[in-house]
């Protein structure tokens, strides 16, 4: 081949490539193709307003439309939590993404914290907004970790409700290192304060 060919091909073949990965990270993910990835509560739900329908409930009628209100705060419940362990953990390990789920979870569980995942998020100086809204190709695997701490399921203690670069709390519950060997980072899992117990390393 002549060399005065082989630098447009390759910037070509370049271009191309770029494209594709540009159409490829454009398209959103598929997260509700196939099984799709329900919560334990919203599955409760949907029996409950089909037995109602059943009974001969009109769709329209309150107990359906309250029904069908919990369900959806639940799938909102989902989808932001899914968007944070994806931020916060999107190249770790499905143990380190749970935990960094639970530890969601847990805080709208603890009198320390606001009682809903949207209003937990929404706390300044603790996560981004960005996860009440944005990241339109969050994966299945994030979702399924969301998943697991929604439906209690995770294994963490309930009073796990710091995740940081360092330690903070009354213990550290977990250190988590992530090595995927072009990211490196150390994460603390750490015990809600007690007044009454000094910091502990373990």
């Amino acid at each position: 081949m002549n060399h005065k060919y082989i630098y447009p091909l390759l910037i070509v073949i370049i271009c191309v490539i770029f494209i594709a990965l540009c159409v490829l990270i454009a398209i959103p993910s598929k997260a509700y193709e196939g099984d799709v990835i329900r919560t334990v509560k919203q599955d409760a739900l949907h029996e409950a307003a089909d037995a109602l329908r059943a009974a001969g409930y009109a769709e329209d009628s309150a107990p359906i439309r309250a029904l069908s209100a919990a369900w959806w705060a639940e799938q909102e419940a989902l989808d932001i939590v899914a968007r944070v362990v994806m931020g916060e953990a999107g190249s770790c390990p499905f143990d380190h993404q749970v935990a960094v789920a639970a530890v969601v979870v847990n805080r709208v569980n603890s009198d320390l914290f606001p009682n809903t995942v949207r209003d937990v998020v929404a706390q300044p100086m603790q996560y981004t907004t960005l996860y009440l809204s944005g990241f339109d190709t969050t994966p299945r695997i994030c979702y399924e970790a969301a998943k697991v701490a929604l439906d209690g399921t995770d294994g963490v203690p309930d009073d796990v409700i710091w995740q940081a670069e360092f330690p903070q709390g009354r213990e550290i519950w977990w250190r988590s290192e992530v090595n995927t060997g072009w990211y490196a980072s150390t994460t603390f899992f750490c015990r809600r304060p007690d007044n009454d117990l000094p910091m502990r390393i373990v």
